[in-house]
């Protein structure tokens, strides 16, 4: 009867290591969870800010189409343009206003920071051939368009630490008359 004791104390004792074991495992697979949770999170966050930064960008080139004073205060602005993207892909000089989309738990902000760089001549504007080799001035504006994409979290307008933003650099081609200094 001693012997029978004696494996019943250790039966339990094996039982308690046992489920202290499996309890392990399962906080450890939690734990692996919640952090891919968190990594999906921030490449989603990542993904939609370039796009918003990209979008921002392609609105303000697109601009130059259909608003030719965002064109002319592109190419006066001596530190760059800056332009805002609101939630119907429509640029504005005015940024003075947070224009933002509602996403992903927090406001979308776009901005681009056009600076005019230069003009290249015709004969070095790829693609033109429009007065090639003479002294008109036609030829290749080329501008930088510098686009923000911010995840605003709490809508207070300030990045925190927390919140995901991601920049862009993108150059274009502008074929029409060079700028002449007055």
């Amino acid at each position: 009867m001693n012997n029978c004791m004696k494996q019943r104390g250790f039966s339990l004792l094996t039982s308690l290591l046992l489920l202290l074991a499996l309890t392990v495992i399962g906080l450890t697979m939690m734990r692996a969870g919640v952090l891919s949770e968190k990594q999906s999170a921030n490449i989603q966050e990542k993904s939609v800010t370039f796009h918003s930064a990209q979008s921002s960008n392609n609105a303000t080139i697109e601009s130059y189409r259909y608003d030719s004073d965002i064109l002319a205060s592109a190419l006066d602005a001596k530190n760059g343009l800056a332009t805002c993207l609101n939630e119907k892909g429509v640029v504005s000089k005015d940024c003075s206003k947070a224009t933002a989309v509602d996403r992903a738990g927090g406001n979308l902000l776009a901005k681009t920071l056009t600076t005019y760089r230069t003009c290249l001549k015709a004969q070095k504007c790829t693609g033109n051939s429009a007065g090639l080799f003479s002294d008109n001035s036609i030829g290749c504006n080329v501008f930088e368009h510098k686009g923000e994409g911010w995840l605003d979290k709490d809508g207070d307008g300030v990045l925190d630490a927390d919140e995901t933003t991601t920049e862009i650099d993108q150059w274009s081609l502008l074929i029409s008359a060079c700028q002449t200094a007055s």
